[in-house]
């Protein structure tokens, strides 16, 4: 198993063993074949991608048309349903904006208790804009989605269900299946946030039904600033896009404009053609490393903390990759601080889902969070360095 491990190390170069890196959730380590794959694009010259009709320019929009194939096959799909975007946030933008017509006052838009921030804000904006209503899926005691309930709620004025895939805070992974079969039965549309779910879990689109599911690199092992966003061919053909500008217009007249057919009418302006190229690379490694050792890793660390005095660990059932936990009378920013003076990177506040962790703790949570390339030296580090900051706050 060691050897294991220091062999999947090796593949990701920013990775030092003098350093516990446990903040995967907020973004994971580059894995070498994504900084292989955009070396290589960008030694061998780039172009624009479009209308450009000299070689390089075509060697470019192939790389970038084959990248797009293989990000939407990550996900069961094909490339004509798949838009690329700068973050998963601005995919959710997206998708709020070119559904804000569909919306009448009185309207119901579904959330869960474990959204991001940015699959809870754009509705919230969309539904104040139209006089619509935003209800949240409740939670149960033990962190887990109240699934009966939720289910319940669902009715004729239900026109939208916005909830994540798997929570950034708990890790708790929700129902989506489910979820999509009762949505719809009364004709509401599902979007998926898989920001987090994606590194951990299988995704098969078609197996889920939902209608969009967004996820994107920077947590997949792959480079920032690029995402997919995953859209039924009926929201494609219906929605307006939220960026206008060069490369999405099809014919722009002196008083109009008309939108490019497919997934291109959402993708205006110069497109990351390297991040694209690295997502994919990283991508086609990624399956390799679903699943490894991450749930025994993860009781690991769970245990450990547990034996600490005055740690509160928050694990919901089935949980995946996360865990969150406070120490008494201790902020977690304070804690986070000193971790890090001792080479253990951990998330520490409200992890941009305020109104979740509010009902964890007044002074948020810290979190840890797991990769294919963690190990029990990681947790240890975490473990013991918690020890002595605890021993000598009791002192």
């Amino acid at each position: 198993m060691m050897n294991d491990i220091e062999n999947i190390r090796a593949q990701f170069p920013g990775l030092r063993r003098d350093v516990a890196y446990l903040d995967n959730a907020a973004t994971t380590q580059v894995h070498q074949s994504a900084i292989d794959a955009m070396n290589t694009y960008i030694a061998g010259g780039r172009s624009n991608v479009g209308r450009g009709l000299y070689p390089m320019a075509e060697k470019t929009m192939k790389e970038y048309d084959d990248a797009r194939s293989t990000v939407a096959n990550f996900v069961g799909t094909d490339a004509g349903r798949c838009v690329f975007t700068k973050s998963v946030t601005e995919g959710l933008n997206t998708i709020a904006f070119g559904l804000r017509d569909r919306l009448q006052p009185g309207d119901e838009i579904l959330v869960s208790a474990f959204e991001h921030h940015a699959n809870l804000l754009p509705w919230r904006r969309i539904a104040k804009e139209r006089g619509a209503i935003v209800k949240t899926m409740p939670m149960l005691a033990d962190f887990s989605l109240n699934t009966e309930r939720t289910i319940s709620m669902m009715n004729d004025r239900t026109k939208i269900v916005a909830v994540t895939m798997m929570s950034n805070v708990l890790g708790t992974v929700l129902p989506i299946a489910e979820l999509t079969d009762r949505a719809h039965q009364v004709d509401a549309i599902v979007i998926v946030d898989a920001a987090q779910a994606a590194a951990h879990l299988p995704i098969d689109i078609n197996d889920l039904g939902v209608d969009a599911l967004v996820f994107g690199s920077h947590k997949c092992y792959g480079p920032a600033g690029i995402a997919a966003m995953i859209l039924s061919l009926d929201l494609i053909d219906s929605m307006d896009p939220m960026i206008v500008g060069g490369g999405m217009a099809d014919r722009v007249t002196a008083d109009g404009a008309t939108w490019r057919e497919g997934v291109e009418k959402f993708e205006g302006g110069s497109p990351n053609v390297e991040g694209a190229i690295g997502f994919a690379a990283s991508l086609t490694t990624l399956p390799l490393f679903k699943g490894e050792s991450e749930g025994v890793l993860r009781s690991r660390l769970i245990t450990d903390l547990q034996s600490l005095p005055g740690i509160t660990v928050f694990d919901p059932p089935g949980a995946v990759g996360i865990v969150s936990f406070t120490i008494d009378g201790m902020h977690p920013h304070d804690v986070a601080d000193m971790l890090g003076a001792h080479g253990v990177c951990v998330r520490a506040g409200n992890h941009c889902a305020a109104p979740l962790v509010e009902k964890l703790s007044a002074t948020g949570t810290l979190r840890a969070s797991l990769a294919v390339y963690n190990d029990e030296r990681d947790v240890e580090a975490l473990v013991s360095n918690l020890k002595e900051i605890v021993k000598k706050a009791r002192a």
